[in-house]
């Protein structure tokens, strides 16, 4: 039966020993164990051997073994694991910080539903006016019928506000201008059969305003004129053909007055139009009779019956264009080289002068 080496002992002793480096301490006792138990065959096999060799042998006998080294342990040492190194305090890691405090709740806002309030309030205001102007522009209401007070109040409207726009101020201060209203020559029984002055009178048409303004030095022709409900083509926007009807009319006022008040006809009539020209507002229809050095070769010295005019209905205040016209009128008087009075009647004077 193999001895048993006092290893536990060994162990037990080197839990006491306090070194510095654990591992130069391992190495040692590892060193002197395994010394240790390298003698202990030896001891237990020289018996055997001494044996087996003949007394008459001359071999010398083995040497003995070296004793084992002797260790000196300090008892005061604290016990600790072989096999754990023993970590230093310094190297430790630190603990971890506290948690910061809990921000402290925020105070309740006694009118934190004012902010909403007033946003909802102002959705709906602006909803109600968009759902307002749509209806209003999509179904406008019935306008009145003309000659009753209401289209008279509406009339008298009109001309209040006509009169603060600047053009008006303007032109009626400027005494190159001579101004007068729509259709203030032709008879009760002519207007009647108008298709302005009768279809369209009152404030739900062209005869809500229409003021007409005239330089005689230069021809040049100004009418401001208020389309209203009864003109509309689509929701809103006055209708082509009456914006035609206007200019067709403006023009023809312009060469009137070059043939000093005799009538004429339309010849041809090109209109442009460019943006859309709504029916709830004011308008300036300017015409201006082209001059004779602006007129080719061809149709030199023959105003005194042909009139080229060229027309634009613009906004009063910014001067955008939204409709382009150009005519060409013929009639005025007889001549030598031939005239069309003939052919709409004998009207002299100032007959059409302020139609």
């Amino acid at each position: 039966m193999v001895p048993r080496t006092q290893y536990r002992h060994l162990l037990r002793l080197a839990a006491r020993h306090k070194t510095t480096s654990s591992v130069s301490f391992q190495g040692r006792l590892q060193a002197g164990v395994s010394r240790q138990l390298s003698t202990l065959p030896a001891r237990r096999q020289a018996p055997k051997q001494d044996a087996a060799v003949p007394e008459t042998s001359s071999s010398p006998p083995p040497p003995p073994p070296p004793p084992p080294p002797i260790v000196t342990l300090d008892p005061t040492a604290p016990t600790t694991t072989a096999t754990s190194p023993v970590i230093p305090e310094s190297s430790a890691p630190p603990p971890p910080p506290p948690p910061p405090p809990p921000p402290p709740p925020k105070p309740k806002n006694k009118f934190r539903l004012v902010p909403t309030f007033l946003f909802a309030a102002s959705f709906a205001f602006v909803g109600l006016v968009a759902g307002t102007s749509l209806r209003l522009f999509i179904s406008p209401p019935t306008p009145p019928t003309p000659g009753t007070d209401q289209d008279k109040y509406l009339i008298s409207t009109l001309h209040d506000q006509a009169a603060q726009l600047p053009i008006v101020k303007q032109l009626s201060a400027d005494p190159a201008w001579q101004s007068w209203d729509a259709y203030d020559s032709l008879s009760e029984a002519h207007k009647n059969q108008h298709i302005a002055a009768g279809a369209l009178r009152g404030s739900r048409g062209v005869g809500g305003f229409q003021r007409i303004f005239h330089n005689k030095a230069t021809g040049e022709l100004v009418s401001v004129i208020f389309f209203g409900p009864a003109t509309i083509g689509w929701p809103g926007v006055v209708h082509g053909g009456c914006l035609a009807t206007i200019l067709d009319e403006s023009c023809g006022r312009a060469a009137f007055q070059q043939w000093g008040g005799l009538p004429g006809v339309t010849a041809s009539l090109g209109i442009t139009y460019k943006a859309p020209t709504l029916a709830n507002g004011f308008y300036l229809v300017r015409c201006r009779p082209r001059a004779e050095e602006d007129l080719p070769a061809t149709e030199r010295g023959k105003r005194h019956y042909k009139v080229f005019v060229d027309a634009t209905i613009e906004d009063p205040v910014s001067g955008k264009v939204h409709v382009a016209a150009e005519a060409l009128f013929v009639g005025g008087s007889k001549n030598k080289k031939g005239g069309l009075l003939s052919k709409v009647g004998d009207v002299g004077g100032d007959a059409h002068a302020r139609f």
